[in-house]
């Protein structure tokens, strides 16, 4: 079976099981459901679960390594994206397919989604609207796809790893802030924000998006 013909519920089905060795039934049936709403099956789709798991439950950092091992075999997929077995890779096992996400990217989804929970309903929806079309119209990120309105629906669209690009995404942010709050509480929020990531990643890392 490969990446084409495996549908969704039968990898969604195949991970609820890596995970039930670690998480209550219920816990497992609230993250199966959330990721049935993947159309189709793909290395992206697979790295997304597996930020999903863990960042819901702290707790499986500890076990993060065999959780992805896990994810990846329900894949079965053939050419580059395979798991590499111990007959082609010694001792050593490793996943050809997927890059690592940066510090800085991670950081800046951080920032992002704690911002947003600083929000109302309708604030939220009116910020990352307002941030969507400024960011499809800043002649900056000519040549990058950013679906802002993603983190609308819990998800994290892929972003630039580059710190230039993302020092300007998190100024566009503030800008869009200022004209929903205003200033003043726009600078708490981002404060706030940008203490909740500096508690995951490096005080450094962190700065360099503000």
């Amino acid at each position: 079976m490969n990446i084409d013909t495996q549908s969704v519920d039968q990898t969604v089905s195949a991970m609820a099981e890596v995970l039930s060795e670690y998480l209550h039934p219920e816990e497992v049936r609230l993250l199966k459901r959330q990721w049935q709403q993947y159309s189709t099956v793909s290395v992206k789709m697979m790295q997304q679960c597996i930020l999903d798991a863990t960042r819901r439950y702290p707790e499986l950092q500890d076990h993060k390594s065999k959780i992805r091992k896990g994810f990846w075999a329900t894949l079965q997929v053939d050419g580059q994206q395979t798991v590499e077995s111990d007959s082609h890779n010694g001792h050593n096992e490793t996943i050809n397919a997927p890059v690592p996400i940066s510090e800085p990217v991670l950081a800046f989804y951080t920032v992002i989604e704690a911002l947003r929970s600083q929000l109302t309903a309708a604030d939220s929806r009116s910020f990352f609207h307002s941030m969507h079309q400024t960011v499809s119209q800043e002649r900056t990120f000519k040549g990058h796809h950013i679906n802002i309105n993603q983190f609308l629906e819990g998800n994290r669209p892929p972003v630039p790893d580059n710190e230039h690009l993302l020092n300007n995404l998190m100024q566009l942010a503030y800008v869009c802030l200022c004209d929903i709050t205003g200033p003043v509480e726009a600078d708490e929020i981002l404060f706030q924000a940008a203490q909740t990531a500096k508690q995951s990643y490096p005080k450094a890392v962190v700065e360099k998006l503000f």
